[in-house]
C-alpha cells in the first residue's frame, strides 16, 4: 500500500523528470541543425534521413503530451499539502504513477490488415516509465540527425566557401587579363574557370541539400572539392601568369633578346675556338655546331606577331617557356665553347706536364741521357706540331714520365 509519503517522492521524481524532458526538447527544437533541416529544401540521403527523423519527431511530442496529462492528473488528485488522502486516493494516484496510465492517441488500422473480428481502431498504454524510455529513444535518433547534417555542413561550406573565394579571385583576374591580346584570341583556360565556377555553384547547392549524402563514406571534404580546388589553382597560376605577361610582355621579351645577344656570341665564340681546334689537333671530337639563336630570333618574332590575335594567357605561357629555353640554351651553349676547346687544353696541359718531368731529371742530371733526350724529342715534336696527334701525344709524355722514373728509382 502506497502511502502519501511515497506518493508525493514519486511525484516529486516525476516533476524533475518532467522539467528534464521538456529542456532536452526545448535545446533540440532550438538546435543549428534542426533549424536548418527544417528551413533547408532538402534532396538525396538527407532529404530521407529527415523524413524518418521528423515523423519520428511527431510521435514523440504526441507521447510527451499523454505523458504530462497523467502527470497534470496525479497533480490535480494530490491537491495541497493539507488536502487529505484515504486509501483510495492513494490507490488511484499510484495507479496512475506506476500503470499503465499513458495513453496514446488511437490509430486506426488499415482494412487489408484487419481480420473479420478485429476492431478498426487501436490504442497504445504505456506506463511513465516506457514513456519515457520512448521518447529518450526519439529524441536520440532526431538528435543524431540534427547533429550529423549540422558538422556536415559545417566541413562542407568551409572548403566550398574557400572554393568560392578562389573562383571570385580568379575570376577577376580573368577579367583584368581579357579575352585575349589585341585580337581576342580563345583560349581554354576561360572555359576551365567557368566549368569550375557552375561546379563550385552545383556543389555548394547539393552541399546546403544534402549534406549528409556528400559525406558519406567518412570523407570530410569529398574528393570533388579537393580536385576542384586543384584544377582552380592551376588556372590561378596560368591566369597570373596571363596578367604578368600582359602587364610586362615588352620588358620580359626585350630580355630575351639580350640573352639571344649573349647566346649568338657563345655560338660565335664556339666555331672560332672549333676552327682553331681543327687547325691544332688532328681528327678531334668536338659537339655539333649549333644555331640556336637564330632558331630563338624566329620564336621572338613569333611572339611578336601574335601579340595582336593570341590570348595573353597563351602568350603568358610562350613567354615564359621561351624565357626558359632561352636561359637553359645560353647556359649549354657557354659549356659548349669550353667543351669545345677541351682538346687544346689538354695539350697544353700536356706539354706543361713534359716540361715538369724534364725539370725534374734536369735537377738529378739525367735528362740528357740518350734514352730520355729521345723520347723528350718525341713527345715534343707531337705536342709542337700541327695538327697535333692529341692520342699520340699523351702516350708519349706518359713514356717520356715512365723512363725518368726508371731512371731516378726514388721518384714516386
Amino acid at each position: 500500500m502506497w502511502t502519501r509519503q511515497a506518493i508525493d517522492a514519486a511525484i516529486e521524481r516525476r516533476a524533475q523528470e518532467r522539467s528534464g524532458v521538456s529542456a532536452g526538447l526545448l535545446e533540440l527544437d532550438d538546435h543549428p541543425g534542426r533549424r536548418l533541416l527544417d528551413g533547408a529544401k532538402l534532396s538525396g540521403a538527407t532529404a530521407q534521413a529527415w523524413e524518418r527523423a521528423s515523423a519520428e519527431l511527431a510521435g514523440l511530442w504526441t507521447v510527451f503530451e499523454a505523458y504530462q496529462q497523467v502527470l497534470d492528473r496525479v497533480a490535480a488528485m494530490r491537491g495541497g499539502p493539507k488536502t487529505r488522502l484515504g486509501d483510495r486516493e492513494l490507490a488511484a494516484m499510484a495507479d496512475l504513477l506506476t500503470g499503465r496510465s499513458v495513453a496514446l492517441p488511437r490509430q486506426a488500422v488499415p482494412f487489408e490488415r484487419r481480420g473479420l473480428l478485429d476492431p478498426a481502431s487501436t490504442q497504445d498504454l504505456l506506463t511513465l516509465d516506457e514513456a519515457v524510455q520512448s521518447m529518450t529513444r526519439i529524441y536520440d535518433v532526431v538528435k543524431k540527425v540534427a547533429v550529423d547534417a549540422e558538422n556536415a555542413w559545417n566541413r562542407l561550406l568551409e572548403p566550398l566557401d574557400d572554393l568560392q573565394a578562389k573562383a571570385r579571385a580568379a575570376r577577376a583576374t580573368a577579367d583584368g587579363v581579357g579575352g585575349g591580346g589585341g585580337g581576342g584570341g580563345a583560349d581554354p583556360v576561360f572555359d576551365r574557370l567557368a566549368g569550375i565556377e557552375v561546379q563550385t555553384a552545383d556543389l555548394r547547392r547539393r552541399a546546403l541539400s544534402d549534406p549528409l549524402g556528400l559525406v558519406a563514406g567518412g570523407s570530410g571534404t569529398p574528393a570533388h572539392v579537393t580536385r576542384l580546388l586543384a584544377d582552380l589553382a592551376g588556372v590561378q597560376s596560368e591566369l597570373d601568369q596571363a596578367l604578368t605577361a600582359r602587364t610586362e610582355f615588352d620588358r620580359r621579351l626585350a630580355g630575351v633578346q639580350d640573352v639571344i645577344v649573349l647566346i649568338a656570341q657563345a655560338e660565335a665564340e664556339a666555331e672560332r675556338v672549333r676552327a682553331e681546334v681543327r687547325e691544332k689537333i688532328a681528327a678531334p671530337k668536338l659537339p655539333l655546331a649549333s644555331a640556336a639563336a637564330a632558331h630563338l630570333r624566329g620564336k621572338v618574332a613569333d611572339l611578336q606577331r601574335e601579340r595582336s590575335g593570341q590570348s595573353w594567357t597563351l602568350l603568358g605561357r610562350n613567354l615564359s617557356a621561351l624565357e626558359k629555353n632561352s636561359r637553359v640554351i645560353l647556359e649549354n651553349a657557354q659549356k659548349r665553347v669550353g667543351q669545345i676547346r677541351a682538346p687544346l687544353d689538354r695539350r697544353d696541359e700536356l706539354r706543361g706536364l713534359l716540361e715538369a718531368y724534364r725539370a725534374r731529371a734536369a735537377r738529378h742530371r739525367v735528362a740528357e741521357t740518350p734514352a730520355l733526350s729521345a723520347a723528350h724529342a718525341l713527345a715534343r715534336d707531337l705536342l709542337w706540331s700541327a695538327p697535333c696527334d692529341l692520342a699520340g701525344a699523351e702516350a708519349a709524355v706518359h713514356h717520356y714520365r715512365a723512363a725518368v722514373g726508371a731512371a731516378l728509382p726514388s721518384m714516386s
